[in-house]
């Protein structure tokens, strides 16, 4: 059993550590958005298991109905816009896990093609997952309503309790943004530092005879 390629000897710990964040983040960012993408083409089988389903996530079948009635609904609107963002993203995520994974094992070929990929892979991932997170809270905004109506009836928030409920709609679009902001702005500075003189350098030096050798 052989061990496994060691990261790039010399290289800075800093961007070994960055790399490892484009990768793990590139591999959870595409996968769902492939995913999604995927779904979008079966919104009429959910529409049918929807409404047929007996789980429930909230303790009633027919209020978790009238939920992913408004959540498809939503998405039925923005579908083909939706697919392309989605596999858009998914692409770019993709340049960014392949490029980060060379990074962090080279295994003697040179990495400036590889830092210059991520970094523009990285902050078009950025651009792409900040329009996915602003079609994502247009659909939270058409869903809070209906999740805040559909609570009401249940017996848990009847009376003063129902009070609370009114900042259901705020909570579920707030979280969409926070998310959003999270994940393009991570991806958006490590864009720029793997755009950056400082890491061109280090990896210029790291390249050393390759570098000209690509050249």
């Amino acid at each position: 059993m052989t061990s496994p390629a060691s990261p790039a000897p010399g290289l800075p710990r800093g961007i070994r550590f960055a790399a490892f964040v484009g990768l793990v983040l590139s591999a959870f960012t595409g996968f769902f958005a492939l995913s999604e993408s995927m779904g979008l083409g079966r919104l009429s089988e959910f529409k049918e298991a929807s409404g047929s389903s007996h789980f429930s996530i909230v303790g009633d079948p027919a209020i978790d109905a009238r939920i992913s009635k408004a959540q498809l609904a939503a998405l039925e609107s923005m579908r083909e816009p939706r697919s392309l963002v989605l596999g858009a993203l998914s692409v770019a995520c993709a340049l960014v896990f392949v490029s980060a994974g060379r990074m962090l094992r080279p295994e003697g070929l040179p990495l400036e093609r590889m830092r210059r990929m991520f970094g523009g892979a990285a902050i078009a991932a950025a651009l792409l997952r900040t329009i996915d997170g602003a079609q994502g809270a247009v659909v939270a905004r058409r869903m809070g309503p209906v999740l805040t109506e559909a609570m009401k009836t249940l017996p848990e928030f009847q009376g003063p309790a129902s009070d609370h409920l009114q900042v259901i709609p705020w909570i579920v679009s707030a979280s969409t943004v926070m998310l959003t902001a999270l994940v393009a702005g991570t991806f958006a500075l490590l864009g720029q530092y793997f755009r950056s003189e400082r890491v061109r350098q280090a990896i210029s030096a790291q390249d050393g005879d390759l570098a000209e050798e690509e050249d």
